[in-house]
């Protein structure tokens, strides 16, 4: 995810400088996203038993609404600023970013969990 950040952020860099502030705008917003994100997750699991092998129902839930709000902010903030990404991510659809996120490093760790997360 972040490879593809960097590069909408480098296209964006050779823009306009209208483009350029949107672009701004864009790489802060997945930032921002981000940086929730990764405090909810930590939080998350700072309250689980480290000898679990799988999560409980509850536990399923609570983390699959978490990845599933991070899909949310992260389509929005490239929907709201298509106009100046790069053509290829100007065409992004959410089940793009879900494929992205369900397929990235972390996620595929949590493989072992059992964790299956059916977002929309």
């Amino acid at each position: 995810m972040k490879k593809i950040l960097f590069c909408m952020f480098m296209l964006g860099c050779s823009a306009s400088n209208g483009v350029f502030a949107s672009v701004e705008q864009y790489v802060a917003a997945v930032e921002k996203i981000s940086n929730k994100y990764k405090q909810e997750t930590r939080n998350f699991f700072s309250g689980l038993d480290a000898r679990q092998s799988n999560f409980t129902a509850q536990q399923q839930v609570q983390f699959c609404g978490i990845v599933g709000d991070y899909v949310d902010r992260l389509y929005q903030a490239a929907d709201q600023n298509r106009g100046a990404l790069d053509r290829q991510f100007r065409q992004m659809t959410k089940q793009d970013v879900i494929d992205q996120v369900m397929s990235s490093k972390e996620m595929l760790i949590l493989k072992k969990y059992n964790v299956q997360c059916d977002l929309k």
